[in-house]
């Protein structure tokens, strides 16, 4: 029998239905997810259309039922620079949400706007440039400034290739840098050979580079798997995020797999408790000030 994702999400709200109402959340961080139902407006130049809903609510019900208490939203490259859904959910949820919007650096934001984005729980800007040009960096100088005025961290969506060329402008401008996806190795060369990824794992040095334990279906699980102790010998569990990547689209890559799987696998791979802990508690409650 086949189960539907949104089979899927009507067990997880069951489930996360019956825990008792007075169970505090989880202090353990999802840092990376995505949140979005049908029906929402998508970006003119969207490389990926999802079919079904995977909203907010059905999130934190999956991440209740695998000991998850609090999540870090990621705008959706498809849906552009349309916040709305994104916003909609800090509001909803405000103790177990931080959120990381893609903010157009054609429309102006006033300082009143930033504030009200750090207020909701914004707590970072997202670039999600994968097969995209390189931004100008000169039309974002005030967005740029403002997240460094805020202490919020650039999460760069982007080949590792193209990270020689891409971290030194941000680091040197002293921002903190979040990179996904097991530092977003190219799968076809893996971490050892990947030249990028060495240039990623040099960085390390400065402190300010985080990476999420995320999406090993993207690079290929048993690549990740390998990826796993380069990282933490290289930026130990004070820079290292788990997430879950939910709802792992981007479906034509034909790779499967579920909350629980992503949840497990990370567990396997970080056998120390402690480490553990730092990376699913410390680090990303600290960087996102949850």
């Amino acid at each position: 029998m086949t189960i539907t994702r949104r089979a899927l999400g009507a067990m997880a709200l069951g489930a996360a239905a019956a825990r008792s109402a007075n169970a505090a959340p989880s202090l353990r961080v999802d840092a990376h997810t995505h949140a979005f139902v049908r029906g929402l407006k998508l970006a003119v130049d969207a490389r990926y259309a999802p079919n079904y809903d995977a909203s907010w609510q059905t999130l934190l019900a999956l991440a209740d039922t695998n000991g998850i208490g609090r999540a870090v939203l990621l705008q959706p490259s498809f849906l552009g620079y349309d916040n709305s859904y994104l916003f909609g959910a800090l509001k909803a949820e405000p103790q177990r949400f931080r959120g990381v919007p893609w903010i157009s650096p054609s429309v102006e934001t006033s300082p009143e706007d930033w504030d009200e984005m750090a207020r909701l729980g914004v707590r970072g800007l997202r670039f999600p440039i994968l097969g995209l040009p390189t931004p100008q960096w000169s039309a974002y100088g005030d967005m740029l400034g403002e997240a460094l005025k805020r202490d919020w961290p650039i999460h760069l969506y982007v080949e590792s290739k193209r990270l020689a060329d891409t971290l030194p402008f941000l680091l040197d401008g002293g921002h903190r840098v979040v990179i996904p996806h097991y530092g977003m190795f190219d799968r076809t060369l893996g971490p050892a050979r990947d030249p990028g990824f060495k240039v990623l794992l040099e960085s390390a040095k400065t402190g300010r580079v985080f990476v999420v334990m995320c999406g090993a279906y993207r690079v290929g699980p048993e690549r990740a798997r390998m990826a796993a102790p380069m990282l933490l010998d290289a930026f130990g569990p004070e820079r290292l995020m788990w997430g879950s990547d939910w709802p792992h689209t981007d479906t034509d890559l034909n790779r499967v797999t579920t909350y629980p799987i992503t949840l497990k696998t990370f567990e396997e791979w970080v056998s120390n408790e402690t480490t553990r802990r730092t990376i699913l508690v410390d680090t990303p409650s600290q960087l996102y000030r949850f």
